[in-house]
């Protein structure tokens, strides 16, 4: 098993016989995540591929839908926190605690 050391600045150079089996080359990206006291996993990640990826998926959202629906969330949110009815409109009394 081929060793790889971290230099003086941090960087740590997989070894070549790595390197060409995964194809790489200067400049690919990779997420380091933390395992354990002693494990580091590192995943090649395409970031230009992702961001075009998340902007396609983005360009097919509904925005009035969404829209709606977040406020419909939120109007459900602040009647459950007011203890206000949604039967009881737009000209609806809030029960306070202190009033109860």
């Amino acid at each position: 098993m081929p060793l790889a050391k971290v230099d003086d600045r941090g960087r740590v150079q997989l070894p070549s016989n790595l390197r060409h089996k995964m194809k790489l080359k200067e400049g690919d990206e990779f997420v380091a995540e933390h395992l354990g006291e002693d494990t580091i996993i590192l995943k090649k990640i395409n970031l230009r591929a992702l961001l075009e990826d998340a902007i396609e998926k983005a360009k097919s959202v509904d925005l009035d839908k969404l829209e709606r629906d977040i406020e419909e969330e939120s109007n459900q949110l602040a009647r459950q926190k007011f203890k206000v009815s949604a039967r009881e409109g737009s000209s609806t009394k809030i029960i306070s605690n202190s009033m109860k």
